[in-house]
């Protein structure tokens, strides 16, 4: 089944641009007008490359108003952006869209999106995470990076399936040529290769830290495709109504997105145990139950296929 991938990147971010001008050099495109911004249409894969001056975090609905604005169906979007870290240790990270944490549900998040609105994960992560994985252990200049995962957050709201590819964490990587080719070879791979099967099912993972060490071990080491990432600091007090409340509408939101993406897959839930005490992870696996979510213990995923 061929599926068409929008592209996304941003003058106003440098890391987008040297990810842009990689994919430029990574395959052959057809120059074409948008309403949006400067279009390239791929002649090798089935991908539109979109590249629009403000920062991508603020492009809400883009991929819908492409959609609009050629008459065509997209099926997914990937993101090309800078990684931000306060440790500016060298990443390359790829991740899910939304906003789980915040002080009223609803209110804007500080960079874009919604706080309670989830976007539709892409499900090309997990193979992506894999392949940079892969790279690593072959290119000796990624000895020194983070090579992984991170949570779900920022914006933009998107509707469609969506997922970030980042290069970090300060100028000197953000305008790594080389670098981004990696990045632009691995996104012309998988472009080129067989969609993720519509019905395979997907892990919706909770508790750990921002890079989530736990899920990304059972995603290296099994075949799993990922969707949501809820970190330790996005969970409840089980004390506190309104945090319980709060956190139940996030689960909600992930879960929803989730099936939203891909409606014949099966959500399961994989936690990292032991972030959480007992009283949470009860409360956890129960909520999850009310979804019909299933939890899914680390050694039986990379067991079962």
């Amino acid at each position: 089944m061929l599926m068409t991938t929008l592209i996304l990147a941003s003058k106003a971010d440098s890391a987008s641009l040297t990810l842009h001008q990689a994919m430029v050099e990574a395959n052959t495109w057809e120059s074409t007008s948008s309403p949006l911004g400067e279009l390239l249409i791929s002649t090798e894969i089935d991908a539109h490359m979109l590249l629009v001056n403000e920062i991508h975090i603020r492009s809400d609905n883009i991929g819908k108003m492409h959609m609009d604005s050629i008459n065509k169906n997209i099926d997914d979007i990937i993101v090309l952006s800078k990684h931000v870290s306060s440790s500016e240790v060298p990443a390359m990270t790829v991740h899910p869209i939304g906003v789980p944490t915040g002080q009223e549900m609803g209110e804007s998040g500080r960079s874009g999106g919604v706080y309670g609105t989830l976007v539709p994960p892409n499900p090309r992560m997990a193979a992506f995470l894999r392949a940079i994985v892969r790279k690593g252990a072959l290119e000796p200049n990624l000895s020194n990076f983070d090579l992984t995962l991170e949570a779900t957050h920022h914006g933009p709201v998107m509707s469609l399936p969506t997922m970030y590819v980042e290069i970090g964490s300060s100028e000197k990587e953000w305008t790594d040529s080389h670098l981004a080719s990696i990045w632009a070879e691995i996104i012309v791979e998988n472009l080129s290769a067989k969609a993720p099967d519509l019905n395979k099912r997907w892990m919706l993972c909770i508790g750990g830290g921002h890079y989530a060490p736990r899920h990304r071990d059972i995603l290296i080491r099994s075949n799993e495709l990922v969707g949501h990432i809820l970190p330790s600091y996005s969970l409840p007090d089980v004390n506190e109504e309104e945090s319980l409340h709060n956190f139940g509408e996030i689960l909600r939101a992930a879960i929803l997105s989730m099936r939203a993406a891909r409606p014949k897959a099966q959500v399961i839930a994989h936690l990292d145990r032991k972030s959480m005490n007992s009283d949470l992870r009860r409360y956890i696996v129960a909520k999850l139950g009310t979804f019909d979510v299933d939890v899914v213990r680390g050694k039986q995923l990379l067991i079962i296929e």
